[in-house]
Order: C-alpha cells, then structure tokens, then sequence
C-alpha cells in the first residue's frame, strides 16, 4: 500500500491579482484514489503541481507518508525528485528512440532502492496494464493508448508513494477513452497505489475517483464521494458543472429542515433539498438533472403540467424541451422510440429528493 497525502491550507499565487489555489485543504488516505474536477483555470492541475514540486506554493503545507515536503513559511521545500513520486502527463512523455522495456526499465536504473531483478519488476508491471506482448516493440509502434500504458507503467514500475495523473486520457479518442478509464481504475487498485487525478471531464471523475473534489476560481468548493457531489452538490456551480443544466427561478416561501419550498410563478409551488439556510423571501435557483425528469406521470409530491416545445431524438434516448409556466425545462427519456410529441401537454413530476435549491446570488451557475 502507497502512502497517504495531506495538503493544508494551500496557496500559490502568480503575480497580483487572485491566487491560482486559494487555501485548499485536503487529505488523501493510503489506497484511496482522489479526483480534482473543475473548468479551466480552476487550480486543480496548479494544485497538482504544487504536490508534485513542479510548483512553489506561496503558502500552506504538503506532506506525503507524514513528512513533510513542503511549506514556505519554514523555508521548506523538498525537490520533485525526493518526494517518491510518479507522474503521467496528458501527452505521452515517452522515450522515443527506446522499445516498450527500455522506457519501463529507465526509472529502476536510475533510482538507488531500485533492488531486485530489473525486468522481473518490469514483465509484472507490462503485464499489468496489459503491455506484456509488446515489451521488444519501438514504442513508436505503437496507438496512443497504448503509449499512454507505457507511460503509466514507467511511472508504477518503481511502486512510489504517490501517484499523479494530469488528465491523462485527453488525447484519446472518445471510446479509447472510455475503455482505458475502466482499466485505470482497475490497475491502481490492484496496486493499493494512492492517487490523485486532475481531470475537466465528469464522467472520468466518477468512474474514477474514490472522491471528488469540485474546484472553481482557486478554491475547493466541495469533497465527497461520486454519490453525494452526484446527488447532494454543495452549491449552484457544483450541480452545474455535474450536469444540473435545468435551472428554474423562484421565491422561498419556507423551510422545514433540509427541505424549502418555493414559488415558481405560474408553474406552481415546488419542494426541493437545500444545504443552505433559505429563508422566506429569498429568491432561489432550483437545479436539477434532465434524467430525473419524469414524463407523463402523477407522483405525490412536486406534479406540474408542461407543454413539449421540441423534441430531439438521439437513437437511444430522446431529449425534450419544456415550458413549465414560462420557464424553460429539459428531460431526458430513455429508449429507442419517442412517446410524447412537440406541441402536445403532458404531466410531470419533479421529484423532491432530486431538486435542490440555492440562493440566487444574481449570476449564473456557470
């Protein structure tokens, strides 16, 4: 089992203006796989960086396996190449003139604790992402999946305390994509490696991630488990930039423990979960996922009726536009054949465990 990783307080700032990561705090257990998901310019590949001592915080502290590696108000800071770490970079980063076993072997070589059989530790681990055929082969040979294992192998060969991976997959096509993301998961935890992973994409951060940490403006907005951001996001971004496109605007009327209720206009009451503290006469946003739309029936709690604007058939889903009492609403419906059609009315209900809501804070979630 690889090591654990703790950041405290964490800060880095380019110039003036605002800090690239802005005090983060968070811990990494031994074995456990940590995805930082965000937009661009969030912080997370800078907090990545920063762990990896590519990058000099302004402030805060780091520690991997307990020591300490860095923290600039002691003068601290240890070099990337003590911190026992393994990296693998969006592009490739392999050695072109080597084959397959060359590129795998070179860090053993050059790593004093490198003890035992060299390419024993090298067949084990080509075997281990699948590579085991290939090991004679120029890694110039071979597709850019299967150069990105190469790299992945290098950096697990040597067994390091801590493994960071900076959105690797990205310059994979879509279904290389998803393939590899299955496997990845499968070989850290074969490995007991400790991980953290930086990524754009929600769906990788899912797959992947034993937790994930939403990142916006330098600033860790929320961390918890796939299940909890999927379904009980902290704030308006973080349902957002999950996939909460819906967004309906209205009037908190109440709140009784973790559930407001609140006026929609003309398309009625609604009830939703909300983490924040709403009060009566707070305008608020209410998010919630296209998929968790139901058409065409009558629940117990939170019924409308709607009328289909458009529909926009996918093969295997089809996706509808809705007006809900002059608001906009999406819906997604599973299957291969369209049951409701442009123009018609229809009942719907919006389950309340499913709808949250947030303070209106006069700007978009995104």
């Amino acid at each position: 089992m690889s090591a654990a990783l703790l950041i405290e307080d964490l800060v880095k700032k380019f110039g003036t203006g605002r800090p690239a990561v802005d005090g983060v705090s968070f811990d990494v257990p031994a074995g456990e796989i940590v995805v930082l998901l965000g937009p661009s310019g969030c912080g997370k590949t800078t907090t990545l960086r920063c762990v990896a001592g590519l990058e000099h915080p302004t402030g805060g502290r780091i520690s991997i396996a307990g020591r300490v590696v860095s923290e600039p108000e002691r003068g601290l800071l240890v070099s990337p190449r003590e911190r026992d770490i393994g990296m693998v970079f969006q592009s490739y980063a392999v050695w072109p003139h080597m084959t397959v076993r060359q590129n795998v072997a070179y860090p053993l070589k050059h790593r004093r604790k490198a003890n035992g059989d060299i390419n024993a530790k090298v067949r084990e681990t080509l075997e281990l992402v699948g590579l085991g055929d290939y090991a004679e082969r120029p890694v110039t040979s071979l597709s850019g999946g299967q150069m990105q294992r190469v790299a992945l192998a290098r950096s697990l060969v040597y067994r390091p305390q801590l493994l960071l991976l900076d959105e690797p997959l990205s310059n994979l096509d879509a279904k290389l994509r998803v393939h590899l993301r299955d496997e990845l998961r499968r070989i850290l935890k074969q490995t007991g490696m400790t991980g953290l992973y930086v990524t754009h994409d929600q769906t990788e951060a899912v797959v992947l991630g034993d937790r994930i940490g939403v990142m916006r403006n330098g600033k860790l907005l929320q961390m918890a488990p796939p299940g909890e951001i999927y379904n009980r996001p902290a704030d308006a971004f973080v349902a957002n930039f999950t996939g909460a496109s819906n967004v309906l605007l209205g009037k908190v009327l109440g709140r009784t423990g973790e559930t407001a209720t609140i006026d929609l206009g003309a398309a009625g009451r609604i009830e939703a979960w909300t983490p924040q503290p709403l009060s009566a006469g707070d305008t608020a946003r209410v998010a919630l996922r296209a998929e968790n739309v139901r058409l065409g029936e009558r629940g117990d709690r939170n019924v409308f009726s709607g009328r289909v604007l458009e529909c926009r058939y996918q093969g295997m889903q089809t996706v509808y536009d809705l007006d809900l009492g002059g608001q906009r609403l999406e819906a997604l419906e599973l299957g291969t054949a369209a049951r409701h059609h442009a123009n018609g009315d229809i009942a719907l209900t919006l389950p309340p465990e499913t709808c949250w809501a947030y303070r209106d804070d006069g700007h978009a979630a995104d």
